[in-house]
C-alpha cells in the first residue's frame, strides 16, 4: 500500500521528452511510481482524467528572504506550481547577521528590494546569527514550498567589516579570511551557492550603495576561489549597467562574468533583460555565454519570457504623485482619497499642474508623464505583450480625449484600484519575438520572478503560468514552444543548475513534487492590490486559475485553486549529481 496514485495523467516529464499517459505514484514522499497503470494499492488515488502532470516548479530568483518568515503560504508564488524557491539572490541575504547588524540588513533588503520597512520591522523574527544555524531556522518553519538559499555578499561583508566598513572600505586580509570562513561553513551547512552585486542602483533605504559595490577584485576573487574550492554552488550576480544605467560597461561584465565561469568551473548567472537605453546589447550576452558553454563552462543569462512592468495605480506608482494639489491628498485612505479625487475642480487643478521635484530613492518618479504610448490598461486576462492599439494613447485618440485626462478617470476605476501596465523591459511595441529568442537560447535560464520584491510596483511571480499559456498555447503573433519545452526550463533544468538534482522530474526515487494542471482552463488572473503584510503593508498579488492539484513531498498543498493547510516544505539542499 503507497500513499497516493495520481491516474490517467498525460506526463509532461520535465526531461523535455514526449508527453506520455500513465499513472504516477508517491509513497513516503518519493516517486515510486511513472508511467503507465500502476499496479500498487493506494491510500489515495487523484485521478487526473487527461489533465497534465508534471514535476512542480523550481524558481530560482525571489527575494522571498523576510516573507519566509511571516507567510508560510509563500504567495503569489505558491498559487502558481511553483514547489522550491531559491532566496539570498543579488548579494542580499539575512545570515550571517550579529544582533546589533540586523537593523542594516533589514534596510538593505528593504531598499533594494522595495519591501515596506515597518513589515519587514515587525514580521521579521530573528534566530539566528551564523549561516548555519539560519539554514536549520529555514528547515524547521513549516510552510507550502521547498526553500533553498544562496548565501550573500552583503551580509558576509557586514559581518566581517562591520556595518559602518562595509559601506565603503576595502576588505584587510583579516576581513577576507573571516568572509571565507563564513562561505565555507554556509556551503558545508547547505546552502545552494554564493550572491553578489556590482550595480549601484541596488541601495538601501537610506540611499546608500550596496556593501558589495565596494568590494575589490581581491575579495571578489577570494570568495570566488572558496566557492570553486568546494567543488559545487551556483555563482550569482546583479552586474554593473544591468538596469540600463551604465551601458558602456555591459561587455566588460559579461566578459569578466564569463572568466569567472570558465575558472570555478560552476554556473554563474545573472538577469538579463532588453533595455531602451541599449537595446540590442542582450545579443552580445548571449553570444559570449555560447562561448563560454562550448569552452565546457556555464554562463547562464536569466530571462524572465515576458516584458518586465511596472503597475500603475493610485496605491503603486503615478504620474500625478508630485503634482502640488495631489500632496496634501496622498496620505487619505483609498476611499476617501478617490471621493476627493473625483471632484471636477480637483481633477482640472491637478491636470493642470506639472510635477514638482521627488524624493531621490523613487526612480520612478517621472517615468510616466512623457510615455502615454507605453501604457495599458490591464483586462480580466492580462496580455504582457500589448500592441500600439490597446495604448493609452491610442485609447485616448479614439475616444477624443487627452490621454492624461483619460487616465486620471481609469485610475480611479474600481474604487481606486485599477491597474495599467508600463512596460519597461523586454517590449517592443507589442512584437515580442526578441523575448522568444531570450528563452530559446541554449544557454538562457528562466528567471528574475522576484517573487517578495518589489511588492508596491510590479508582480511576476505569476510567471510560470504565464509561460504555459503564452508561449505554448495562446500566442497568436508568432511560433510558440512545445509544452514540454517550458516545462523542462521551469524544473529539471533551473534544478539542475542549482544543484538541487533531487526533483524537477518525474522519475522514480526522486521527490514528489507534482502539480496537476487542466491546460484549458489555464490562465493569469489580474493583479490586484492587498495589504496583508506585517504592519498593514501593501503589495501586490496574482492569482492562476487550473491548477486542479500541487503537491509538495507527496503531500498537496492546493488543490482545486484552495490551500489545503498542509505545510510540508522544508529546507532544499545540494542534492549531487542528477
Amino acid at each position: 500500500m503507497i500513499d497516493l496514485v495520481i491516474r490517467g495523467g498525460r506526463l509532461v516529464d520535465g526531461s523535455g521528452g514526449e508527453i506520455t499517459t500513465g499513472d504516477v505514484g508517491v509513497d513516503e514522499g518519493r516517486l515510486v511510481h511513472v508511467g503507465g497503470p500502476c499496479p500498487l494499492a493506494a491510500r489515495r488515488v487523484f485521478e487526473a482524467d487527461g489533465a497534465l502532470v508534471t514535476p512542480g516548479f523550481v524558481d530560482v530568483h525571489t527575494h522571498y528572504d523576510a516573507q519566509l518568515h511571516w507567510d508560510p503560504l509563500v504567495s503569489p508564488s505558491s498559487e502558481h506550481g511553483v514547489t522550491t524557491v531559491v532566496v539570498g539572490n543579488c548579494g542580499l541575504g539575512l545570515a550571517p547577521a550579529r544582533p546589533q547588524d540586523r537593523p542594516v540588513l533589514e534596510r538593505l533588503l528593504g531598499g533594494v528590494e522595495d519591501i515596506p520597512q515597518a513589515s519587514i520591522e515587525a514580521g521579521l523574527e530573528w534566530g539566528w546569527e551564523d549561516f548555519p544555524d539560519y539554514l536549520d531556522a529555514l528547515a524547521s518553519s513549516p510552510r507550502a514550498v521547498e526553500v533553498g538559499a544562496l548565501v550573500g555578499h552583503a551580509a558576509l561583508r557586514i559581518h566581517a567589516l562591520g556595518a559602518e566598513r562595509a559601506f565603503g572600505e576595502k576588505a584587510n586580509e583579516d576581513d577576507l579570511n573571516a568572509m571565507c570562513e563564513s562561505l565555507r561553513r554556509a556551503l558545508s551547512a547547505g546552502a545552494l551557492g554564493f550572491s553578489t552585486s556590482r550595480s549601484r542602483l541596488d541601495r538601501d533605504s537610506t540611499g546608500r550603495p550596496t556593501p558589495s559595490c565596494f568590494a575589490d577584485d581581491r575579495e571578489d576573487r577570494a570568495l570566488a576561489r572558496t566557492l570553486a574550492g568546494t567543488g559545487r554552488g551556483v555563482y550569482q550576480l546583479a552586474f554593473r549597467g544591468s538596469a540600463g544605467d551604465d551601458p558602456d560597461a555591459f561587455e566588460e561584465e559579461i566578459l569578466r562574468m564569463g572568466d569567472l565561469a570558465r575558472s570555478t568551473g560552476l554556473p554563474v548567472t545573472f538577469g538579463l533583460a532588453q533595455l531602451d537605453a541599449a537595446p540590442d546589447l542582450w545579443r552580445r550576452a548571449y553570444e559570449i555565454a555560447e562561448d563560454v558553454r562550448r569552452d565546457g563552462a556555464q554562463l547562464r543569462p536569466q530571462t524572465l519570457g515576458r516584458s518586465q512592468s511596472v503597475l500603475v495605480g493610485l496605491e503603486t506608482v503615478h504620474p500625478f504623485a508630485y503634482r502640488p494639489s495631489y500632496g496634501p491628498l496622498a496620505a487619505l485612505p483609498l476611499a476617501e482619497r478617490v471621493q476627493r479625487l473625483r471632484d471636477p475642480d480637483t481633477k482640472r487643478r491637478i491636470l493642470s499642474e506639472t510635477s514638482g521635484p521627488a524624493p531621490d530613492h523613487d526612480p520612478f518618479s517621472g517615468l510616466f508623464d512623457y510615455a502615454p504610448e507605453r501604457l495599458f490598461p490591464i483586462d480580466e486576462r492580462p496580455d504582457y505583450e500589448p500592441g500600439p492599439d490597446a495604448s493609452l494613447a491610442t485609447l485616448a485618440r479614439k475616444r477624443d480625449r487627452e490621454p492624461f485626462d483619460l487616465l486620471y478617470d481609469l485610475i480611479l476605476e474600481q474604487d481606486g484600484r485599477a491597474l495599467l501596465l508600463y512596460p519597461v523591459a523586454n517590449y517592443h511595441a507589442g512584437d515580442d519575438s526578441d523575448v522568444r529568442e531570450m528563452i530559446d537560447q541554449p544557454s538562457s535560464l528562466l528567471g528574475l520572478a522576484d517573487g517578495g520584491a518589489h511588492s508596491g510596483l510590479l508582480c511576476d511571480a505569476s510567471i510560470q503560468t504565464y509561460l504555459l499559456t503564452h508561449w505554448t498555447r495562446d500566442r497568436s503573433r508568432g511560433p510558440r514552444f512545445p509544452i514540454e519545452r517550458i516545462v523542462h526550463k521551469l524544473t529539471a533544468e533551473t534544478a539542475d543548475v542549482f544543484g538541487l538534482t533531487d526533483r524537477g522530474r518525474l522519475r522514480p526515487g526522486l521527490r514528489a513534487d507534482l502539480n496537476v494542471i487542466d491546460r484549458d482552463a489555464l490562465a493569469v488572473e489580474p493583479p490586484r492590490i492587498v495589504h496583508d503584510l506585517p504592519a498593514g503593508g501593501r503589495r501586490i498579488v496574482q492569482g492562476a486559475q487550473g491548477y486542479l492539484a500541487t503537491f509538495v513531498g507527496g503531500t498537496a498543498t492546493r488543490e482545486s485553486g484552495v490551500d489545503t493547510g498542509a505545510r510540508p516544505g522544508g529546507l532544499a539542499r545540494p542534492a549531487g549529481p542528477s
